[in-house]
Protein backbone atom coordinates (compact mmCIF):
# COMPACT_ATOMS: atom_id res chain seq x y z
CA UNK A 1 0.00 0.00 0.00
CA UNK A 2 1.50 3.31 -0.88
CA UNK A 3 2.08 6.37 1.35
CA UNK A 4 -1.14 8.05 -0.24
CA UNK A 5 -3.19 5.02 0.42
CA UNK A 6 -2.42 4.74 3.76
CA UNK A 7 -2.65 8.49 4.28
CA UNK A 8 -6.36 7.90 2.79
CA UNK A 9 -7.21 5.44 5.31
CA UNK A 10 -6.18 7.26 7.95
CA UNK A 11 -8.09 10.35 7.24
CA UNK A 12 -10.84 8.24 6.40
CA UNK A 13 -11.18 6.50 10.06
CA UNK A 14 -10.63 10.02 11.61
CA UNK A 15 -14.17 11.45 9.60
CA UNK A 16 -15.64 8.32 10.40
CA UNK A 17 -14.63 8.26 14.44
CA UNK A 18 -16.19 11.94 14.17
CA UNK A 19 -19.38 11.40 12.54
CA UNK A 20 -19.94 8.28 14.98
CA UNK A 21 -19.42 11.00 17.67
CA UNK A 22 -21.72 13.71 16.33
CA UNK A 23 -24.20 11.24 15.72
CA UNK A 24 -23.97 9.70 19.52
CA UNK A 25 -24.58 13.44 20.87
CA UNK A 26 -27.52 14.33 18.87
CA UNK A 27 -28.62 11.02 20.42
CA UNK A 28 -27.78 12.12 23.67
CA UNK A 29 -29.28 15.56 23.12
CA UNK A 30 -32.77 14.35 21.91
CA UNK A 31 -33.50 11.81 24.58
CA UNK A 32 -36.23 11.85 25.73
CA UNK A 33 -36.73 12.67 29.91
CA UNK A 34 -39.11 13.72 32.45
CA UNK A 35 -39.18 16.50 34.89
CA UNK A 36 -38.92 15.34 38.24
CA UNK A 37 -41.26 17.64 39.63
CA UNK A 38 -44.21 18.42 36.95
CA UNK A 39 -43.75 14.90 35.82
CA UNK A 40 -43.69 16.25 31.85
CA UNK A 41 -41.75 14.62 29.33
CA UNK A 42 -39.68 16.42 27.39
CA UNK A 43 -36.39 15.85 24.77
CA UNK A 44 -33.28 17.00 26.85
CA UNK A 45 -33.00 19.48 24.68
CA UNK A 46 -35.62 21.06 25.67
CA UNK A 47 -35.42 21.36 29.51
CA UNK A 48 -35.11 24.63 30.46
CA UNK A 49 -32.90 23.92 33.35
CA UNK A 50 -30.47 21.02 35.06
CA UNK A 51 -29.50 20.15 38.43
CA UNK A 52 -26.85 17.64 39.62
CA UNK A 53 -27.98 15.37 42.95
CA UNK A 54 -25.65 12.81 44.57
CA UNK A 55 -24.49 12.19 41.06
CA UNK A 56 -27.41 11.54 38.80
CA UNK A 57 -28.22 14.94 36.54
CA UNK A 58 -31.79 15.83 37.04
CA UNK A 59 -33.86 18.14 33.68
CA UNK A 60 -36.42 20.66 34.70
CA UNK A 61 -39.20 21.98 32.32
CA UNK A 62 -39.35 25.44 34.05
CA UNK A 63 -36.64 26.95 36.96
CA UNK A 64 -39.67 27.08 39.20
CA UNK A 65 -39.43 23.77 39.04
CA UNK A 66 -35.44 23.38 39.58
CA UNK A 67 -36.31 25.63 42.58
CA UNK A 68 -38.58 23.52 43.56
CA UNK A 69 -36.29 20.68 43.61
CA UNK A 70 -33.36 22.72 45.16
CA UNK A 71 -35.73 23.05 48.18
CA UNK A 72 -36.98 19.24 48.64
CA UNK A 73 -34.25 16.75 47.02
CA UNK A 74 -35.69 13.93 48.69
CA UNK A 75 -38.87 14.77 47.88
CA UNK A 76 -38.45 14.88 44.16
CA UNK A 77 -35.25 12.34 44.15
CA UNK A 78 -37.20 8.85 43.54
CA UNK A 79 -39.57 9.54 41.76
CA UNK A 80 -40.27 7.62 38.61
CA UNK A 81 -41.55 8.93 35.09
CA UNK A 82 -44.89 7.80 35.51
CA UNK A 83 -45.48 8.87 38.43
CA UNK A 84 -47.02 12.98 38.66
CA UNK A 85 -48.15 12.54 35.26
CA UNK A 86 -51.57 12.88 33.60
CA UNK A 87 -53.01 13.41 30.35
CA UNK A 88 -52.66 17.19 30.19
CA UNK A 89 -56.56 17.46 29.83
CA UNK A 90 -57.28 16.17 32.79
CA UNK A 91 -56.93 16.98 36.53
CA UNK A 92 -58.06 15.06 39.50
CA UNK A 93 -60.80 13.42 37.20
CA UNK A 94 -61.37 16.83 35.88
CA UNK A 95 -61.53 17.46 32.05
CA UNK A 96 -61.99 20.61 30.06
CA UNK A 97 -64.67 21.58 27.89
CA UNK A 98 -63.16 21.76 24.11
CA UNK A 99 -65.93 24.03 23.17
CA UNK A 100 -66.22 26.34 26.11
CA UNK A 101 -62.96 25.79 28.15
CA UNK A 102 -64.78 24.76 31.41
CA UNK A 103 -63.17 22.17 33.85
CA UNK A 104 -65.84 20.05 34.34
CA UNK A 105 -65.68 16.73 36.33
CA UNK A 106 -65.90 13.51 34.53
CA UNK A 107 -68.72 12.24 36.43
CA UNK A 108 -70.20 15.51 35.91
CA UNK A 109 -70.48 15.84 32.23
CA UNK A 110 -73.45 16.33 30.39
CA UNK A 111 -72.22 14.49 27.28
CA UNK A 112 -69.45 12.94 26.19
CA UNK A 113 -68.46 11.73 22.50
CA UNK A 114 -66.34 9.72 20.87
CA UNK A 115 -64.16 11.20 17.82
CA UNK A 116 -60.92 9.62 16.31
CA UNK A 117 -60.69 7.23 19.45
CA UNK A 118 -60.36 9.75 21.95
CA UNK A 119 -63.71 10.61 24.26
CA UNK A 120 -64.65 14.14 24.74
CA UNK A 121 -67.03 15.56 27.85
CA UNK A 122 -68.92 18.38 27.33
CA UNK A 123 -70.78 20.67 30.36
CA UNK A 124 -74.05 20.92 28.20
CA UNK A 125 -75.57 19.18 25.42
CA UNK A 126 -75.43 22.56 23.46
CA UNK A 127 -71.06 22.37 23.35
CA UNK A 128 -71.84 19.14 22.40
CA UNK A 129 -73.52 20.17 19.06
CA UNK A 130 -71.07 22.46 18.30
CA UNK A 131 -68.45 20.10 18.17
CA UNK A 132 -70.18 17.79 16.35
CA UNK A 133 -70.83 20.11 13.75
CA UNK A 134 -67.12 21.00 13.36
CA UNK A 135 -64.98 19.12 15.83
CA UNK A 136 -61.59 19.74 13.84
CA UNK A 137 -62.29 23.46 14.60
CA UNK A 138 -62.40 22.61 18.33
CA UNK A 139 -59.95 20.41 18.34
CA UNK A 140 -57.17 22.76 16.64
CA UNK A 141 -58.54 25.78 19.16
CA UNK A 142 -57.34 23.02 21.75
CA UNK A 143 -53.66 23.02 20.26
CA UNK A 144 -53.36 26.78 20.00
CA UNK A 145 -50.11 27.92 22.33
CA UNK A 146 -50.24 29.56 25.44
CA UNK A 147 -47.75 31.69 27.51
CA UNK A 148 -47.66 30.58 30.87
CA UNK A 149 -47.61 33.88 32.86
CA UNK A 150 -44.96 33.09 35.32
CA UNK A 151 -42.06 31.19 33.89
CA UNK A 152 -42.89 32.94 30.35
CA UNK A 153 -42.46 29.22 28.29
CA UNK A 154 -45.22 28.17 25.38
CA UNK A 155 -47.14 25.35 25.66
CA UNK A 156 -50.36 23.59 23.51
CA UNK A 157 -53.29 24.64 25.57
CA UNK A 158 -54.47 21.13 25.67
CA UNK A 159 -50.72 20.20 27.02
CA UNK A 160 -51.12 23.10 30.17
CA UNK A 161 -50.40 21.45 33.58
CA UNK A 162 -53.37 23.77 34.90
CA UNK A 163 -55.06 26.68 34.24
CA UNK A 164 -56.62 29.69 36.71
CA UNK A 165 -59.42 32.24 36.14
CA UNK A 166 -58.68 35.68 37.82
CA UNK A 167 -60.62 38.98 36.80
CA UNK A 168 -62.55 37.17 34.00
CA UNK A 169 -59.29 35.88 32.03
CA UNK A 170 -58.12 32.38 32.31
CA UNK A 171 -54.44 31.85 32.53
CA UNK A 172 -52.32 28.54 31.55
CA UNK A 173 -49.53 27.22 33.46
CA UNK A 174 -46.35 25.25 32.39
CA UNK A 175 -46.05 23.01 35.89
CA UNK A 176 -48.06 22.48 39.00
CA UNK A 177 -45.72 24.95 40.88
CA UNK A 178 -46.07 28.34 38.46
CA UNK A 179 -49.89 27.79 38.78
CA UNK A 180 -48.99 27.43 42.78
CA UNK A 181 -46.67 31.04 42.54
CA UNK A 182 -49.66 32.42 40.24
CA UNK A 183 -52.48 31.77 43.02
CA UNK A 184 -50.55 33.33 45.52
CA UNK A 185 -49.58 36.47 44.07
CA UNK A 186 -51.90 36.94 40.58
CA UNK A 187 -50.91 40.91 40.09
CA UNK A 188 -47.21 40.03 40.07
CA UNK A 189 -47.61 38.20 36.74
CA UNK A 190 -50.68 39.42 35.11
CA UNK A 191 -49.06 42.58 33.94
CA UNK A 192 -45.77 40.38 32.56
CA UNK A 193 -46.01 40.53 28.53
CA UNK A 194 -47.52 37.74 26.72
CA UNK A 195 -48.91 36.45 30.04
CA UNK A 196 -52.48 34.41 29.17
CA UNK A 197 -51.89 35.72 25.51
CA UNK A 198 -54.62 33.44 24.59
CA UNK A 199 -57.77 32.95 26.61
CA UNK A 200 -60.70 30.43 26.54
CA UNK A 201 -62.09 29.92 22.82
CA UNK A 202 -65.92 30.28 21.99
CA UNK A 203 -68.42 31.17 24.63
CA UNK A 204 -71.45 29.78 25.99
CA UNK A 205 -74.45 31.00 28.37
CA UNK A 206 -74.64 28.40 30.60
CA UNK A 207 -71.04 27.93 31.21
CA UNK A 208 -71.18 31.14 32.93
CA UNK A 209 -74.13 30.00 34.91
CA UNK A 210 -72.83 27.48 36.21
CA UNK A 211 -69.53 28.81 37.38
CA UNK A 212 -71.34 31.33 39.38
CA UNK A 213 -73.16 28.54 41.27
Amino acid sequence: MSRNSKMLVVFLGFVLVLAMTGLAQKAQTDETIFCPVSGKTMKKSEAKASYEYKGKTYYFCCDNCKEAFLKDPEKYAQKKASEGQMPAHEENGTVVDTVCGMKVKKADAAATYEYKGKTYYFCMEGCLEKFKNNPEKYIKNAEEMVTCPVSGEKVKKSQAAGSYEYNGKTYYFCCPNCKEKFVKDPEKYVKKKGAGEVTPHGSCTACAVKKTQ
